[in-house]
C-alpha cells in the first residue's frame, strides 16, 4: 500500500487525464481499503474481539495516510514532500477522528486519541513551513527532535494519576508509592480490577505513541539524509553526529522498559538508522576514498562497544553500577545532542541569514 501510494510520483507527468485517472483510482482503492477495515474494526467490536479491531484499526488509519499521499501528487507545489506529509496527516487525523466517534473501549479510544494528536501536530508544522517556506531538511530536524523528545516522555505523556487516590505505582511502571490530593478516611490500596480500564487506555496510548514517534524518527532521519547539504563541512559533521545520536538513543532506550515489543520496535529502528547512516557515509566523508570502507567499519565498531557495554545486563555490584550509569549517561547524551546536531546539519543557520 505505501508503494502504491508512491507510485504516482514516479509519472513523468502528472498534468496528463491519464496519470490524473491512474491517480484517482488508487485513492479510490486505498479510500475502499481503508473503509472495509473501519467496517471490520466495528463488527469485531460487536464480538469482543478487542485485539483484532485494534489491528484493524490501525490498517484503516494506514490506509488513509497511505491515500493522503497519493493525492497530494495531484497538487502542483515547489515542496511535494512537505504538501504530501500535510495530506497524510490529514487524512489519518480525519479518519482517526471519525473512527472515535464510533468505538468505546478504552484501548481502542486510547489509540484514535494519540493517532489524533500526533497527526494534528504534524499538520501544523508543515502548514507552519509552507506559510514560511521552511526548507525540508529543517522540517525533518524538527520532526527528529520531537520523535526523540516524545518517546522520552511518553510515559509521563499519557499516564495521569487520579485525584484523591491511592495507588500502588508499580502498576504504573513503578515500584513506588504516591498519592495526589488529600487523602480520604476510607482510602485503600486499589486492586488490578480497579485499574484495569485506566491501564488499557494507558498501555495503549503509550504503544501508540511510542510507534508513532519512532516511525517519525526514522522517516525524519531519512528525509534529512536525502536533504543535507554535503558540500559544506558543518552540515557533514552534524549528520554523522546525529546519525550516531540516533543509533546510540534507540539501542539505549529500550534497557528502561520491560516490554518486549518496544525493546524490539526500537532495537530494529537502531538497526535502520545505522543503515541511513552507513549509506549515506560517501557524501559525508567525500574526502575518504579507499579508507572509506575502514571509516564504516570503525563507526559500526564504535557504536557497537558503546552498545554492548550500555546493554550488557549484570546481576548486581559496582560493575553493573557503573554500566548502567554508562548506559543512561550515553542515552540522555544522545538525547541532548541528536536534536541540535540534525538542525546544524538542515542548515539552520543559513536559512537564518537568508531570514534576516
Amino acid at each position: 500500500m505505501a508503494g502504491a501510494a508512491i507510485l504516482p510520483y514516479s509519472f513523468p507527468a502528472m498534468e496528463t487525464r491519464a496519470a490524473i485517472g491512474i491517480i484517482g483510482g488508487i485513492v479510490a482503492g486505498l479510500t475502499l481499503a481503508a473503509l472495509v477495515a473501519d467496517v471490520a474494526c466495528l463488527g469485531c467490536l460487536k464480538r469482543h474481539e478487542h485485539n483484532a479491531a485494534a489491528w484493524y484499526l490501525s490498517a484503516g488509519i494506514w490506509f488513509a495516510m497511505c491515500a493522503g499521499i497519493c493525492g497530494a501528487a495531484l497538487i502542483p507545489t515547489s515542496h511535494p514532500a512537505i504538501i504530501a506529509v500535510f495530506c497524510m496527516a490529514c487524512t489519518g487525523g480525519i479518519e482517526a477522528a471519525i473512527m472515535s466517534t464510533r468505538v468505546a473501549h478504552p484501548q481502542l479510544i486510547g489509540m484514535v486519541r494519540v493517532c489524533m494528536i500526533v497527526f494534528l501536530l504534524a499538520a501544523l508544522s508543515c502548514a507552519t513551513a509552507i506559510c514560511l517556506d521552511v526548507r525540508p531538511s529543517i522540517l525533518a530536524a524538527f520532526g527528529i527532535a520531537m520523535g526523540m523528545w516524545g518517546t522520552q516522555m511518553m510515559a509521563n505523556l499519557v499516564v495521569r494519576v487520579p485525584d484523591r487516590y491511592l495507588v500502588q505505582w508499580r502498576t504504573y511502571m513503578t515500584r513506588r508509592w504516591t498519592v495526589r490530593g488529600s487523602i480520604p478516611e476510607d482510602a485503600r490500596m486499589l486492586t488490578d480490577d480497579d485499574v484495569h480500564e485506566d491501564m488499557q487506555r494507558f498501555l495503549a496510548q503509550y504503544t501508540a505513541g511510542t510507534i508513532c514517534c519512532t516511525a517519525c524518527i526514522i522517516m525524519s532521519f531519512i528525509a534529512l539524509a536525502g536533504c543535507a547539504d554535503y558540500s559544506a563541512a558543518l552540515e557533514r559533521v552534524t549528520f554523522l553526529t546525529v546519525g550516531i545520536a540516533i543509533v546510540l538513543y534507540l539501542a539505549l532506550k529500550p534497557r528502561q522498559s520491560g516490554r518486549p515489543f518496544e525493546r524490539f520496535l526500537l532495537r530494529g529502528a537502531a538497526v535502520a538508522s545505522l543503515c541511513v547512516l552507513v549509506s549515506h557515509m560517501p557524501q559525508a566523508l567525500p574526502h575518504m576514498g579507499a579508507h572509506m570502507a575502514l571509516a564504516v567499519i570503525g563507526v559500526c565498531a564504535v557504536v557497537g562497544l558503546a552498545l554492548g557495554f550500555g546493554m550488557i545486563s549484570q546481576n548486581n555490584g559496582f560493575y553493573s553500577l557503573a554500566l548502567s550509569r554508562l548506559g543512561d549517561g550515553c542515552c540522555f547524551a544522545a538525547l541532548c545532542l541528536a536534536p541540535v546536531a540534525a538542525f546544524l546539519s538542515a542548515g539552520l543557520v543559513e536559512w537564518l541569514r537568508g531570514v534576516v
